[in-house]
């Protein structure tokens, strides 16, 4: 019997990732030389391009892009601070050809080199122009060969390929690290991200870390999505966000309720032990918040309107505390496919749900067990 819910790299949306590793580079390839400058993106200064101050900038060094459209791809291989004048305002719009990156896809902003970038004030949008077959779109931001990422006051929208279908390796709004091996880091916060194709935040291999706090992360709407993805041994912090709108939609033959043979979609998604995940609001989405693995630190988020369970806790040993739970057929699915799994639900509140608040599933041979406190 297939097991599709051990959570692999196949599994979690994250075809969208290549199997190319990265080219890591010595970290003093982005180390200051000598006092930082301002730069600011205009004709006028002979920075016709946020890539051309991008590319006269040394380490170190400030970029201010006034307000318009700039239809353009970014590749940033050095500490810079870009700063835009706002979200509304300052918008990185993916060009009518996207070159592939250092991981063979295609990605609007990528961050690479071991550069420790700030991105504020702006918006990064597609569509792309390509296609699933041609030039699709991987991401909106890329971050890969141990590089880090602050992002800020943002935006990051329209993550789709032309027209927005189920693509394969395509496209997530921000994507951290790379399999099968290569990092990245990001503290991302304040920021809206939406109307992507894949996944909103994907954040993945052992040695990457993030932190994505107070901003809104929202599915498309008429495609099969997942919300904030910590994978393959990805970790760091979830909290205070509002994250929507994640569920398997049709056409999408594999999606389902059955944990065993079936995918599901879910707002937040995480596999490593040592991962927060608290306080955040999680509405309208297939799944509230998946953990597998055990030892993830999960407690007081609000989850309503799961259109299945608004949480599911799959192989490892859970302690959930004050959760909210209200609506969806389960409040809370206790799995077991590859280990005895075993949950503690200390004074989570479930009500308004169509089956069992809390439900077990279990196969070959493994138990799951629940215990509630109240």
């Amino acid at each position: 019997m297939a097991i599709p819910h051990i959570r692999t790299a196949a599994r979690l949306g994250l075809c969208v990732v290549t199997a190319i590793a990265c080219q890591l580079v010595p970290a003093s390839a982005s180390a200051s030389s000598g006092p930082s400058h301002d730069l600011v993106v205009s004709k006028a200064k002979g920075f016709p391009s946020i890539q051309a101050a991008v590319d006269a900038a040394r380490p170190g060094d400030r970029i201010t892009v006034p307000p318009g459209v700039f239809r353009e791809q970014l590749v940033i291989g050095k500490d810079l601070t870009i700063t835009g004048s706002g979200a509304r305002r300052t918008t990185i719009l993916a060009p009518q050809t996207l070159a592939p990156g250092d991981d063979g896809s295609t990605s609007i902003i990528e961050i690479h080199n071991g550069a420790s970038v700030k991105l504020s004030r702006l918006a990064v949008s597609g569509p792309g122009s390509g296609t699933c077959t041609a030039g699709a779109l991987g991401s909106g931001i890329r971050v890969l060969g141990g590089a880090r990422l602050d992002l800020g006051r943002a935006a990051v929208t329209h993550i789709t390929d032309t027209p927005a279908a189920p693509c394969f390796r395509s496209a997530n709004a921000v994507l951290v690290g790379d399999l099968p091996t290569g990092t990245g880091s990001a503290t991302i916060h304040d920021t809206e991200i939406s109307g992507y194709q894949g996944a909103g935040v994907v954040v993945l291999n052992s040695g990457s870390r993030a932190t994505v706090d107070h901003s809104t992360v929202t599915g498309h709407g008429r495609l099969s999505t997942d919300g904030i993805e910590f994978v393959a041994g990805a970790v760091g912090r979830i909290t205070r966000n509002i994250v929507r709108g994640n569920e398997c939609r049709e056409p999408d033959p594999d999606c389902g309720p059955d944990f065993f043979n079936e995918f599901q979609h879910s707002g937040i998604v995480a596999d490593t032990p040592g991962t927060v995940v608290q306080h955040n609001s999680l509405v309208g989405n297939q799944v509230g918040i998946y953990a597998v693995g055990g030892s993830i630190d999960i407690g007081r988020n609000d989850i309503v309107r799961s259109s299945f369970v608004g949480m599911a806790l799959q192989d490892g040993q859970f302690t959930v505390r004050k959760d909210r739970i209200e609506g969806g057929v389960h409040g809370v699915a206790v799995v077991a496919s590859s280990v005895d799994t075993n949950a503690l639900l200390d004074g989570v509140r479930i009500k308004r749900t169509s089956g069992a608040p809390v439900q077990t599933f279990q196969c070959c041979g493994f138990t799951a067990t629940a215990t509630v406190r109240p």
